[in-house]
């Protein structure tokens, strides 16, 4: 197939969504052709160059840059011979359902989560809750609807969506890009934590440090890099002040996507305390890349249950879901793998084979062609 692939969030500092795009464009490359069109950003060669699949992207203009999609898509559509449309968010589906009636390509849709929730909290959130008949009649005229997660479906069908079609296909992982490491960490190293994670409120890393205060009242005291950036970084770094954890607490800022595998795999855990914050229907954890990276590297996980992260998360299998309100419960289940190396190795074990068999990037991209064939 001619796989079009519409991911507004494409850059090197993009979150997971912008990963999802990313990863999920290069394995359906293994046999299709897929052309994918993003967002116009200032020096794309270096991030663009080298992809296996052909990028375009709209100006590098504020608003313009956006009003862009509406003419490329249907170009695109007509210049490249494209037989079915991914949708990375539903904003860019809108197009598609614009031009539906001039140009019938099957398009499908893609939902993480927050995207499904409407409120009145910023301009932009109160302009997706004036196109919610548009967004609604987007989905229904879609082949297809792939939530991220169980989460993610449900908030879906609450939409009125029908489930004949939703399918739920998970994000995946890059197994040969994260994978534990070949030279064993020495046992009596101080124990090291790890979360890889924009600096917002609903990620948790709060609670974290509350939880590690715990702990070294206890006398244990294992290091935490804090890889990411973002609003929340000065309160967090006052935290440290506070709880006086300066001497264990890391924060590397932004990390390149080439040097993340070697910062998992020069830890011992991963933590991240997802929450759903009341009243912030904006900020919720869909599924949770970071988690799939850590396992697939070999590493317990430590997460909190909200959202759909029970789907990323295997409960006493590959990793221990918590309270993320409660650093009691967070420092609880960080101990547990601290004094359990057992545990801790059998979990990690675990999430690599998972990761392998079933979660990897490639068996995802199989899926949703499969999907796509099926339901197109």
């Amino acid at each position: 197939m001619n796989i079009l692939v519409v991911g507004a969030d494409f850059s090197p500092y993009s979150g997971g969504i912008g990963t999802y795009t990313k990863e999920l464009a290069t394995f359906l490359t293994q046999k299709n052709r897929v052309i994918v069109l993003a967002n116009g950003i200032s020096s794309p060669q270096p991030f663009d160059q080298d992809r296996p699949y052909h990028i375009i992207r709209t100006p590098c203009l504020p608003v313009l840059h956006q009003l862009a999609f509406l003419i490329y898509i249907p170009w695109i559509l007509r210049r490249y011979h494209i037989d079915a449309v991914l949708h990375v968010v539903w904003t860019t589906a809108l197009i598609s359902h614009f031009w539906y009636y001039l140009v019938q390509v099957p398009y499908f849709v893609s939902v993480h989560g927050s995207e499904c929730h409407d409120d009145t909290l910023t301009w932009r959130r109160r302009l997706k809750g004036y196109l919610r008949k548009w967004k609604l009649a987007a989905l229904q005229k879609a082949k297809g609807i792939f939530p991220v997660s169980n989460y993610s479906a449900r908030l879906v069908m609450s939409l009125g969506v029908d489930k004949e079609c939703i399918e739920i296909i998970s994000n995946g992982v890059d197994t040969e890009r994260f994978k534990p490491s070949a030279s064993q960490r020495n046992l009596d190293e101080q124990k090291r934590l790890l979360t890889v994670a924009r600096l917002d409120l609903h990620k948790g890393h709060d609670r974290v440090l509350e939880a590690l205060a715990v702990l070294k009242a206890q006398g244990i005291t294992p290091r935490y890099t804090i890889v990411g950036q973002g609003d929340e970084g000065t309160r967090l770094r006052k935290m440290l002040q506070i709880l006086g954890l300066e001497n264990q607490v890391e924060f590397t800022g932004f990390v390149s996507g080439n040097q993340l595998p070697s910062m998992y795999s020069s830890c011992d855990i991963y933590v991240m305390a997802s929450r759903e914050i009341p009243r912030r229907l904006d900020i919720v954890e869909g599924f949770g890349i970071s988690f799939l990276e850590a396992s697939a590297s070999g590493l317990p996980v430590v997460a909190g249950d909200s959202g759909g992260v029970s789907d990323a998360v295997q409960h006493e299998k590959t990793g221990l879901l918590v309270n993320p309100d409660n650093p009691e419960d967070i420092a609880s289940a960080i101990k547990r793998l601290l004094t359990d190396s057992n545990l801790a190795r059998q979990l990690g074990n675990e999430g690599r084979r998972w990761t392998e068999t079933q979660m990897s990037w490639e068996h995802v991209a199989k899926r949703m062609v499969n999907a796509m064939q099926r339901m197109r």
